[in-house]
C-alpha cells in the first residue's frame, strides 16, 4: 500500500553558508537586496515556520545611541508632532520570544555565517530544530532576538517610544511578496501593533556624536 504521507521537504545549505529565519523586515526579498547584501540575491527564498515562539514590538532602540550610516556619518532620529520636533526614547523594532504554544511564520534564506553588525541590538542563537516543513542539511539555520539590554514593552506615548514608518513599509513590502494567507497568519502570531506610535521619522545629522555610547 502506498503512503498518504507527504514528502518532506529538503532546505540544503551550501558549503561555506548557514541558514537564516527572518520574521521581520528580513522577510522582505527587497530589504535583503538593498539593505543586507547589497546584490541581487538568487539563494533560496522560501515560507517557512519556528516553533515555541512568538513575534512582538518589543525589541527597543535607545534613541540618545547615534547610528552609524555606511557613509560614516552619524545620525539621530526624530518625529514631527504638528511642526514640534519630538525625539522618542525608543524606536521599536520586531522582536521574536520564547511562547510554547505559538508557531510564528517567516523566511528562510541563506548569507554568508556572520552578519551580526547588521543586527545591532539582537543576538543570534541556533533554531535548527525548531523550524517546521523542512529537513535541514549542511548547516545550521540561525535567528536573532533582542539583547536583554534592548527589550522593552511599547506602550501609546509617541514621547516615549515610535515605530518608523519607513521599517512598517519593509513589512508591507513582504506582505506583498508573500501575499494574503502569509500576512493572515502574520497578524494571528503577532502582538498589536499600536498605530498611534507608527510616525514617519527623520534624522538630524550629528557633527559631535556620543562616542561614549556609540561604543
Amino acid at each position: 500500500m502506498g503512503s498518504c504521507q507527504e514528502k518532506v521537504k529538503i532546505f540544503k545549505i551550501p558549503e561555506g553558508h548557514v541558514a537564516m529565519f527572518g520574521y521581520g523586515s528580513l522577510m522582505s526579498k527587497t530589504l535583503i537586496e538593498t539593505g543586507l547584501l547589497d546584490k541581487a540575491y538568487d539563494g533560496p527564498f522560501l515560507p517557512a515556520h519556528l516553533k515555541g515562539y512568538k513575534r512582538s514590538w518589543t525589541f527597543a532602540w535607545p534613541t540618545d545611541l547615534p547610528l552609524n550610516n555606511v557613509d560614516s556619518t552619524f545620525t539621530k532620529d526624530y518625529i514631527l508632532i504638528e511642526r514640534d520636533t519630538v525625539y522618542p526614547k525608543y524606536l521599536h523594532c520586531l522582536n521574536i520570544r520564547e511562547d510554547p504554544n505559538t508557531v510564528i511564520n517567516g523566511v528562510l534564506y541563506i548569507v554568508q555565517p556572520n552578519y551580526d553588525a547588521w543586527e545591532l541590538g539582537y543576538e543570534r542563537f541556533e533554531v535548527t530544530d525548531l523550524i517546521q516543513g523542512y529537513t535541514i542539511e549542511g548547516g545550521p539555520v540561525f535567528a536573532y532576538q533582542a539583547h536583554s539590554d534592548f527589550e522593552l514593552e511599547p506602550n501609546n506615548d509617541y514621547t516615549h517610544n515610535s515605530i518608523e514608518l519607513s521599517y512598517w513599509k519593509i513589512i508591507e513590502d513582504a506582505f506583498d511578496y508573500w501575499g494574503k494567507d502569509f500576512e493572515a497568519e502574520y497578524k494571528r502570531t503577532t502582538e498589536p501593533l499600536d498605530p498611534s506610535i507608527l510616525h514617519d521619522t527623520q534624522k538630524i545629522l550629528l557633527t559631535n556624536p556620543p562616542m561614549d555610547k556609540l561604543e
